[in-house]
């Protein structure tokens, strides 16, 4: 599986346990995060350490069940991703897939944004 794969299927992973406000077990969602960060800190690149930082402020939301904090922090993943991906255009696609991720998570920032917002009209 490749590592774009492996990020879609974890965003999938966070936004059901994030929809869930995470009553179940939070691990779910830290231990995608933590597989992130590992992999992208191990690649080290310049552009990517701006993503890494947002992505350990997410696990900081995720531990303290923080949906707007997580909408928050998904949004800036969304927007670091696209723009990490401005310079990527190649025939193996991957500046698309990474675009494409952009927007898988900008998308699941506004689904947790309402998720916020039904946690604090309860």
């Amino acid at each position: 599986m490749s590592f774009i794969s492996e990020v879609e299927s974890s965003i999938q992973v966070l936004f059901k346990a994030t929809g869930q406000g995470f009553q179940g077990d939070p691990d779910a969602g830290v231990n995608q995060i933590d597989n992130w960060i590992n992999h992208l800190s191990a690649i080290d690149q310049p552009v990517l350490r701006p993503i890494v930082a947002e992505l350990q402020t997410l696990r900081r939301h995720i531990e303290g069940n923080n949906a707007a904090g997580m909408a928050e922090a998904f949004q800036t993943l969304g927007e670091l991703t696209a723009q990490s991906a401005l310079t990527t255009h190649n025939f193996s696609g991957e500046g698309d897939k990474a675009r494409e991720v952009s927007q898988k998570l900008i998308a699941a920032a506004g689904n947790l944004r309402h998720v916020a917002s039904t946690a604090v009209a309860r």
